[in-house]
């Protein structure tokens, strides 16, 4: 789970200070979260410009490799010894998992270990520490190879996961960024460069991440919009993660019925009743994989009240009583049976994850992916 900091405890003091009175100051900054520096000390950039608003690639560990007299060894950047590093370490990161649009990113880490090497990817370098720019053409030749082996399939999307946000009357999609390290958000209508490589946290603002935002439309968010992008950011950093870290079928499940979710709300057809059906079935096997990591077992059911009191008589306790009210919905609701409005849609969508992050809390065997 991620700690709270003094900052982000004061953060939230703040936060409730908005709401009686909601009035921030355009040049206000101030921390959602703070993830301490748990890797070091190495620096990377995003895999390609395409990839800036949801890679943030910072501080990694970097391991030490030697050869018989003590030298260090460098890696090689092309030629068959180069294709058969890329290959041993390629197929590394499939049999882990790891998708192929993260792949470059963990690639690069994976030599930075083995060689203990700092090496940029991606960004420019014009500004970087002397080091980084003596190692970029090894971030190269990675990125050349996942290039010409993967093509198009690098383009898709690596976040972690998303949250629909409503912000001034519409409907506007939050990536998570895909983290290495640690990374400072803050909250401001101030548009921030992207924080690209350099040494220690680096500094991000928050509503940055959604997409599609502009500088002219971030410096006209009313205040009620920030506050928001902060709670929904805050929900779904530590969900997403834990939906892709979890080891659990019907956690993957899940992931895929979130992004059903998304797609759906942000459908220009309104498509709202199939998004809620869509965070039921989410929160459903979210609960299905607690009851089964617990050692229990469940039957076939929607009802996640039912599913909710097989959980709990495993000895793990807590709370969800408002997000099961804004998720329950029955299959009708998919064809008009059940009205639903965008509201309601969003009100269940962001319940399912909030419903991961109690459950977490409360002791499910969860693997929170960051911070725990």
């Amino acid at each position: 789970m991620i700690g709270k900091t003094a900052d982000a405890i004061a953060t939230a003091d703040r936060t409730q200070a908005s709401r009686r009175s909601p009035r921030v100051p355009a040049t206000s900054i101030f921390p959602i979260v703070l993830l301490p520096a748990r890797l070091a000390p190495l620096q990377f950039g995003a895999a390609s410009r395409d990839m800036e608003s949801t890679l943030i690639a910072m501080e990694m560990v970097s391991g030490v490799s030697k050869d018989g007299r003590g030298k260090m060894k460098c890696p090689p950047i092309e030629g068959p010894e180069f294709e058969r590093l890329m290959g041993e370490i390629d197929l590394k990161l499939s049999k882990e998992g790891v998708e192929i649009p993260s792949r470059p990113i963990f690639a690069v880490r994976e030599i930075a270990i083995q060689y203990d090497l700092s090496i940029p990817i991606g960004t420019p370098t014009v500004r970087a520490p002397a080091d980084l720019r003596e190692n970029a053409v090894i971030g190269e030749a990675i990125n050349r190879w996942y290039q010409n082996n993967y093509g198009e399939r690098l383009k898709e999307d690596p976040s972690p996961g998303g949250v629909v946000v409503m912000l001034d009357g519409d409907l506007y999609l939050l990536m998570v960024p895909r983290i290495f390290g640690s990374v400072e958000f803050i909250l401001t209508r101030e548009w921030l460069p992207h924080p690209g490589i350099s040494r220690g946290p680096a500094t991000v603002n928050a509503a940055q991440l959604v997409k599609d935002m502009t500088a002219g439309k971030l410096a006209m968010l009313s205040d009620d919009a920030l506050i928001a992008i902060a709670r929904a950011f805050e929900t779904v950093l530590p969900a997403a993660h834990t939906l892709e870290s979890t080891d659990h079928k019907l956690m993957y499940h899940a992931r895929g019925d979130v992004k059903v979710a998304v797609s759906n709300l942000m459908d220009r057809g309104g498509r709202y009743g199939e998004s809620k059906w869509a965070s039921l079935q989410a929160g459903e096997k979210v609960l299905k994989a607690a009851i089964s990591l617990s050692g229990a077992t469940y039957g076939h059911t929607h009802d996640l009240d039912k599913l909710c009191r097989a959980l709990t008589d495993t000895g793990i306790q807590f709370d969800a009583a408002r997000q099961i009210a804004a998720i329950q919905c029955t299959p009708g609701i998919r064809y008009g049976d059940e009205a639903c409005s965008r509201e309601e849609a969003l009100a269940a969508h962001h319940a399912s994850l909030e419903l991961v992050n109690i459950l977490s809390a409360a002791g499910a065997r969860f693997t929170p992916g960051m911070g725990g």
